[in-house]
């Protein structure tokens, strides 16, 4: 390991990450598509040493620093946003292909000989969950509050207002010239499955030893370039039906996203009544 230039104090730090980063090894990968049919055709090759990370370290802190409950890295195995980079250039294969969509949806799953899970992820498989946990409780709940109950196409859900980019880029209810809401359904979601388990066993329920990325062709650069990497196992957008007035769309039957969620979940605490 070269140290020239460095202080000891940054010497130590170098040897100190690369020997944690050292215990971690390429378990499994799998690459799969979130698009069409779900089905994967591989196209053109590209390396590993070009995969531009840049735009998503800062979105790695989100999940390293825990402000998304359920969706954090470990900070045992992983420190930073930088560590996690260096973890998957160390694991992936030095040559891989994007999909017929221009992509590569990459899950690689991290081995360590302590056991250790690289983090925890708020998404579950039903079938997973219950045979970890038979006594876990599955409600069908809305994933936000504030949603109007509705059925459409037989389906439980909500409608939620049209939302639109405010002067700071964020999304908000769009509004119409006189500041009322513009298309209260403007998108409805099916009622998703909230998977309740033990306070004491929230992290044991969600640990996960997967790490995904996704990738695709940036048209200015070429190079491959990372969209966004969290902790767990890839997944469809969550199915809806969406009714805007220049955009129209229902993936809410028959379709990958909604054959997805039907057999998986979010995870949540079930507290007890003590807590409640």
């Amino acid at each position: 390991m070269a140290t020239d230039g460095l202080s000891p104090e940054e010497a130590a730090h170098r040897a100190e990450v690369e020997a944690r980063l050292a215990e971690c090894s390429l378990g499994s990968m799998e690459q799969a598509s979130t698009r069409g049919d779900g089905s994967v055709e591989l196209g053109e090759a590209f390396s590993r040493e070009d995969i531009d990370f840049g735009a998503s370290l800062q979105h790695l802190k989100v999940h390293h620093g825990g402000d998304v409950a359920g969706s954090v890295f470990n900070g045992d195995v992983v420190k930073s946003p930088d560590e996690i980079r260096d973890l998957l250039k160390a694991v992936l294969p030095e040559n891989l292909s994007y999909d017929q969509h221009g992509r590569a949806e990459i899950t690689v799953g991290i081995a360590r000989a302590d056991g250790k899970p690289v983090g925890w992820s708020g998404v579950r498989s039903l079938e997973g969950i219950q045979d970890q946990f038979p006594g876990a409780i599955v409600e069908k709940k809305m994933r936000f509050p504030g949603g109007e109950l509705a059925t459409e196409n037989g389906i439980e859900g909500a409608w939620y207002p049209e939302t639109a980019r405010d002067a700071s880029g964020k999304f908000s209810v769009a509004l119409d010239e006189n500041g009322a809401v513009k298309n209260p359904h403007g998108k409805f979601e099916p009622l998703g499955n909230l998977i309740l388990v033990p306070e004491g066993e929230f992290k044991r329920a969600s640990a996960t030893d997967k790490v995904t990325l996704i990738l695709q062709k940036d048209k200015a650069s070429g190079r491959p370039t990372v969209l966004t990497i969290f902790p767990g196992e890839n997944a469809p957008a969550f199915p809806a039906i969406i009714n805007s007035e220049s955009y129209k769309a229902d993936s809410t039957v028959g379709s990958m996203e909604a054959r997805h969620w039907d057999t998986h979940g979010f995870i949540k605490v079930q507290k007890s009544e003590k807590t409640q």
